[in-house]
């Protein structure tokens, strides 16, 4: 029982954690073609207008179908702490896998999007932008200390 309680606020404290990473990343993501440094990746793959049309109306598109689910993650998240504070363990469980849950359709409906815009891009794009990825990850890696690469 002990482990349970001790996991189940470690679950918690992780949630609350990322939580507050996601609440900066979205307040990024209410401007167009700054969340996520969206911006400069872009323009490093030299798109035409029509391309950048078509990309900031999907982005837009997405940001109106993920509001709901945002709203829904802040309220959670309200309930999360309120669970915390009462030290109510199962609810605390309960939370945290909603808010898990939440954060994905977030994911699924961001990465959608950024199918769709990769599927706009020439094959010269696609291998700049592959590039480009690969070169952030890399970095991302570098930046993190003691991980083994």
């Amino acid at each position: 029982m002990q482990f349970t309680r001790k996991f189940a606020t470690w679950t918690a404290v992780a949630a609350l954690g990322v939580a507050g990473l996601f609440a900066a990343e979205t307040t990024q993501a209410n401007r167009p073609w700054h969340g996520h440094g969206r911006g400069q990746f872009m323009s490093q793959l030299n798109l035409t207008d029509a391309q950048k049309t078509q990309a900031k109306s999907i982005f837009q598109d997405a940001r109106q179908s993920s509001q709901p689910v945002r709203q829904q993650l802040m309220e959670t998240r309200k309930s999360l702490r309120a669970a915390v504070k009462a030290n109510d363990t199962a609810q605390i469980q309960q939370l945290s896998t909603v808010m898990g849950s939440e954060m994905g359709q977030l994911t699924a409906i961001r990465s959608s999007a950024s199918a769709k815009v990769y599927q706009t891009l020439t094959p010269e794009q696609k291998q700049k932008a592959d590039e480009l990825a690969q070169a952030r990850r890399a970095r991302h890696q570098a930046a993190k200390p003691g991980v083994n690469n």
